[in-house]
């Protein structure tokens, strides 16, 4: 499995929500090309990508929204761009089956582009934790009480610790509804929008959509439940700075905290 992993070399980027969180402005403007630091959301994502040396990023597009697609074309950086569109929004698991074909059962990184960091290349730490374990490998950052208002519902997470230094997940809570929740605590872990998956784990997602009600949103959360409860879930603690921009308080802090960069 090691072997398969040193061939990821391509993102899937997820475009396709009606960023609702960001109304009214986004009614108008894709969020991925809101500016921050004077470039769009979406030009620091393929910046972390191909820093981190991915060679391909596959665009998971609102076909709604023709501005996004013209923008990412005027990205000049070393990515080979590919354009997917997933016409309703229907989520992130949802966005990433879009890509099966051109992913052609290889491995591959989900980044999300309204999770954007300063610091330390989290897609690299995420790469190197992915191709040393073997395994499925997530990005989690830790977020303090006071932090939480500023970023999205997402689960919160339990992790071990393993001999060799590597952090297993071991569980994953369901998303929850407006704000990250530490549950009382200080601060709690969640995974984040960075995941290392192997080939073949496009399976996985069609298995979970099989067992859904009809009409509820395929997200990543059940995939990545299951693949924790068989310990084949790997994590790496972020030590970047995590601004989520996805929602207002998130994305004024990235623009008053990003410099300008051409």
């Amino acid at each position: 499995m090691q072997d398969t992993h040193m061939m990821l070399d391509t993102a899937v980027i997820p475009c396709g929500g009606r960023g609702t969180r960001l109304h009214p402005i986004t009614r108008w403007l894709p969020k991925e090309i809101l500016p921050v630091g004077l470039r769009p959301i979406l030009y620091w994502a393929l910046d972390e990508a191909a820093d981190a040396g991915l060679l391909r990023a596959i665009i998971i597009i609102n076909p709604h929204k023709p501005v996004l697609e013209a923008a990412a074309r005027n990205y000049e950086g070393p990515l080979e761009l590919e354009f997917i569109p997933q016409d309703h929004p229907r989520g992130l698991g949802d966005a990433l089956l879009r890509a099966r074909d051109p992913l052609a059962g290889s491995p591959f990184l989900a980044l999300l582009p309204d999770n954007l960091f300063q610091g330390p290349n989290p897609t690299a730490a995420v790469l190197s934790t992915c191709r040393a374990t073997g395994l499925a490998t997530v990005l989690l950052a830790e977020i303090a009480r006071e932090e939480a208002g500023a970023k999205g519902a997402t689960g919160r997470a339990r992790i071990r610790a393993e001999a060799d230094g590597s952090i297993r997940v071991t569980e994953v809570a369901d998303k929850g509804t407006g704000r990250f929740d530490t549950a009382g605590e200080a601060a709690a872990v969640t995974p984040i929008g960075r995941m290392a998956f192997p080939g073949g784990i496009l399976e996985e997602f069609e298995a979970v959509e099989r067992e859904l009600p009809r009409g509820v949103e395929l997200d990543d959360v059940p995939v990545l439940q299951r693949l924790a409860r068989r310990g084949a879930l790997a994590g790496v603690v972020s030590r970047a700075k995590f601004y989520d921009v996805g929602v207002p308080e998130g994305y004024h802090a990235a623009v008053a905290e990003f410099p300008p960069r051409a």
